[in-house]
C-alpha cells in the first residue's frame, strides 16, 4: 500500500524539480549535503518525548498538546535554509500538510477511532483521547475534525510487523526523502 504513495510523492517530486527555473549550470553549485542538518535533532526530542511518556498521561495531557505543533518550528528553519534543494520543497509539502491538520485539530494529529481496539469508550465531558505511543488523538465520531481527508488514516506495516497509522502528509514527506536520497547518488 506504500508504494502508490511513494510513486505519487517521487512524481510531485519530479514535478517541483523540472518546474525550477534553475539553469543547467547552477546544478553544479548545490552543495551535496542540506544545511544545518542538527536542527531536525530538535524536532525529533520533543516528538519523542511526547510519544514515549506525555501520550501516556492520558487526559492531563493535553494542555500540552502545544508541544507538538511546536516541534516542527525547526523542521521549518532547515527547510527555509535548504529550499534550493527540490526534494526539500516536496517535504516541506509534506510537513505543511501534516501542521495544518495538527493546528486545526487542537495541535495533536486526528486518526479514526474504528483503528482503536480495546481503549475505554469516551467520556461525556471530553471528545479528545490520547492515543498511547503516539501523537494522535483518537477522534469522536460525533465531532467531525478539520481536514480529515488528510489525518492519520493509512495503516503501514513497519519491518518486524508493527503497525503505524500514516497521513497523506507522511507519504509526501516521505517521498521527499526518497526523492532526496534518490538525487544524491
Amino acid at each position: 500500500m506504500i508504494i502508490p504513495f511513494l510513486a505519487v510523492a517521487t512524481v510531485l517530486g519530479a514535478v517541483v524539480a523540472l518546474g525550477t527555473k534553475w539553469r543547467r549550470h547552477s546544478w553544479r553549485t548545490i552543495p551535496l549535503l542540506p544545511r544545518q542538518p542538527w536542527l531536525l535533532l530538535f524536532a525529533i526530542v520533543p516528538q519523542f518525548v511526547w510519544a514515549h511518556w506525555i501520550s501516556h498521561l492520558g487526559s492531563s495531557a493535553t494542555g500540552l498538546s502545544w508541544l507538538l505543533p511546536s516541534s516542527y518550528l525547526p523542521v521549518f528553519w532547515f527547510i527555509a535554509l535548504n529550499l534550493r534543494y527540490p526534494w526539500v520543497r516536496v517535504i516541506a509539502v509534506g510537513v505543511s500538510l501534516n501542521v495544518a491538520v495538527m493546528l486545526g485539530n487542537g495541535g495533536t494529529m486526528p486518526m479514526p477511532a474504528r483503528f482503536v481496539t480495546g481503549q475505554p469508550p469516551a467520556t461525556s465531558g471530553t471528545s479528545e483521547r490520547l492515543f498511547p505511543g503516539s501523537k494522535d488523538r483518537i477522534a469522536d465520531d460525533r465531532e467531525p475534525t478539520l481536514l480529515a481527508p488528510l489525518e492519520d488514516q493509512y495503516v503501514v506495516t513497519l519491518p518486524g510487523g508493527s503497525r503505524r497509522l500514516a497521513s497523506v502528509g507522511d507519504f509526501v514527506s516521505l517521498g521527499g526523502a526518497f526523492f532526496g536520497l534518490l538525487s544524491s547518488l
